[in-house]
């Protein structure tokens, strides 16, 4: 199917016992990084309220400190609001609460992990998420546990040109997949993955698929299943089951573990994409380990929007969702970047815009 051809969703009326929120077409007032509670944020509101909620202090990892992000123009048509969340087993009874925190977010592009069972009923519960968001759905289908990944977009601003569900050919543990866009007459490519949860190694080399897109104009939404560069280790291994740690750490020559093993966001940083809260220089917020009934209790990143390096200029703000709501709905928070696309780099083959 065209683009030309994609009709724009209907809202439910009967869903959640509401429209779809209006679209945001002015910029925020003002423009800061995620900081400690009461800190404002863009598109927010005063106090850094979210929706009647503040900003929680976010997670305390070595690195620069908070510091504002570029200022952004009165109107700002070319900002795009981008999210990364795992709604954890499909959602289950905790669904429509996680719709209601998504509908507040206003957002252009969102990508699901752990979309399970979203393929039955005739992908029933991946059209009622896009019509409750008044947004268009893919769905790709994961290889291992049902942990299928939904890619959803706001039409007509964004225009879905093609649609692949497995870049991989099935040589991802899950899967990852690519959508050809267009928005605001930008080509762009999106990527929505989900890495290996059970070895570093393959985490490691599921990067090799992604790692080509660093140089051109292309997002990355990923659960990595890793912590960021310079994320901190957990204060005591000990507190984690010794048949996990294989999940997350790196062998040494002697069959002993060292650290934490991040050699796949290495790969994907050395490659050209950006870490936005890194880029930002700000303190990492968590995106798990708030969940009280996991058996990995350390508060870290494991959801991730990348931007390449060529979209990079544009990166505005980024920042996680974690409040007493969304703790609950989860044992993942939503993770939201904001970049202009107006702001890229050129294409360094022939210098357009």
């Amino acid at each position: 199917m065209s683009a030309a051809s994609l009709t724009p969703v209907i809202p439910l009326s009967g869903l959640r016992g509401g429209a779809a929120p209006p679209r945001r077409r002015e910029a925020p007032e003002r423009v800061l990084t995620t900081g400690p509670r009461g800190t404002e944020h863009p598109a927010l509101g005063q106090g850094g309220a979210l929706r009647g909620v503040q900003l929680v202090e976010p997670l305390r990892m070595p690195g620069p400190g908070l510091r504002p992000a570029p200022a952004v123009p009165e109107e700002a048509p070319g900002l795009l609001r981008v999210s990364s969340y795992n709604v954890m087993d499909g959602g289950q009874d905790r669904w429509l609460a996680q719709l209601d925190v998504l509908a507040a977010q206003d957002l252009d592009i969102l990508g699901l992990q752990e979309a399970k069972h979203w393929d039955r009923d005739d992908r029933r519960r991946l059209f009622e998420t896009a019509e409750a968001l008044g947004m268009q759905a893919q769905l790709a289908l994961s290889r291992s546990h049902g942990c299928h990944v939904a890619f959803l977009y706001r039409w007509p601003r964004v225009q879905c040109l093609g649609w692949r569900p497995d870049i991989s050919d099935g040589k991802f543990h899950h899967t990852v997949a690519r959508a050809k866009l267009k928005v605001d007459g930008v080509d762009l490519t999106a990527l929505l993955g989900h890495l290996s949860p059970m070895c570093p190694c393959i985490r490691l080399s599921e990067t090799g698929f992604l790692t080509e897109y660093g140089n051109e104009l292309a997002l990355l939404i990923l659960d990595a299943n890793s912590g960021g560069i310079g994320d901190p280790e957990p204060d005591d291994w000990d507190r984690v089951p010794a048949h996990l740690h294989s999940r997350h750490r790196i062998m040494l020559p002697d069959g002993t573990y060292g650290g934490c093993d991040r050699r796949a966001m290495d790969a994907l940083l050395r490659a050209g994409f950006v870490d936005p809260p890194r880029q930002l220089g700000m303190t990492p917020p968590r995106t798990a380990g708030h969940w009280g009934r996991g058996s990995e209790p350390w508060d870290r990143r494991s959801d991730y929007v990348l931007l390449s390096r060529r979209l990079a200029p544009g990166l505005r703000s980024h920042y996680v969702l974690d409040t007493a709501e969304t703790r609950k709905l989860g044992d993942h928070l939503p993770v939201i970047v904001s970049v202009d696309i107006t702001a890229r780099h050129p294409d360094p083959e022939d210098g357009a815009a």
